[in-house]
């Protein structure tokens, strides 16, 4: 993250993918056809609503890193395993495929895993099948939807924040017994959410015809990639800023050779 993040005008730069989904979606659903889940003139306001609804809602739990760290650590530190720091990882230049492709899709499929969790565990205690209107944007608010997605995303931004500054800060766990270092949530992966992920919405879909359920999840997307590309951007911004707080909250050394 060397160089980067250091004042608004870098920000705005990382944010221009987002922004320029965000206006096509925007201009498309408005003058072209309905698109997104909105159409007409309401899609002017509704679709930047949500962009900030979404994007804040991501971003906000990023104020409490510190705590899930400082909870986490207790966890990770224990027994014959300790948190380091690689000096050669604990800086990192901004990198266009990780932070615009990579890091947007992983927590697209994570959110998307985490819901089809949730709608699966519905249909079972309820003993009725899912169906695709239980799944899209409903025409009015419904505050328990709300509250199930806001809880959704704050889940994976808690996780993936914490998961991501341990990669940025070049953060790994030593085992002083077998003197192995591996890096923390890689099982977790990239391509493993991703996949079961979409593959969980297109299964609630499966009353749909495949192109349209393609066509639900490409929509869902396009909704979710500028919030999430918002969220990495302010969370490099967050790490750099914050960077000796974080890495005294997870009682890291740099030495562990030396214990």
């Amino acid at each position: 993250m060397k160089g980067f993040m250091n004042e608004p005008r870098k920000i705005i730069q990382g944010l221009w993918p987002a922004l320029v989904i965000l206006v096509a979606a925007l201009l498309v659903s408005t003058f072209v056809t309905e698109f997104t889940f909105v159409s007409g003139t309401q899609a002017i306001w509704k679709t930047l609503v949500r962009f900030l609804r979404l994007s804040a809602t991501l971003v906000i739990p990023l104020l409490f890193l510190p705590q899930v760290c400082s909870l986490m650590q207790a966890l990770l530190n224990r027994g014959h395993m300790q948190l380091i720091q690689l000096q050669e990882e604990n800086e990192r230049v901004f990198q266009p495929v990780l932070y615009w492709l990579l890091r947007p899709f992983q927590g697209i499929g994570l959110a998307m895993l985490f819901a089809a969790k949730l709608l699966y565990f519905l249909q079972i205690y309820s003993g009725s099948r899912v169906g695709t209107s239980t799944i899209l944007p409903p025409g009015q608010f419904y505050f328990l939807r709300f509250l199930t997605a806001t809880a959704i995303a704050v889940a994976v931004s808690w996780l993936l924040s914490f998961l991501w500054a341990l990669d940025d800060l070049g953060v790994r766990c030593y085992n002083r017994k077998t003197k192995e270092i591996r890096m923390i949530g890689k099982y977790l992966g990239l391509f493993l959410p991703i996949f079961f992920g979409f593959y969980g919405i297109m299964n609630i879909f499966e009353d749909s015809p495949w192109s349209l359920a393609a066509q639900y999840v490409a929509q869902m997307v396009i909704v979710l990639y500028p919030p999430f590309v918002a969220f990495i951007v302010f969370h490099a911004w967050y790490v750099k800023r914050f960077k000796s707080v974080l890495l005294k909250k997870l009682h890291v050394t740099d030495e562990p050779f030396m214990t």
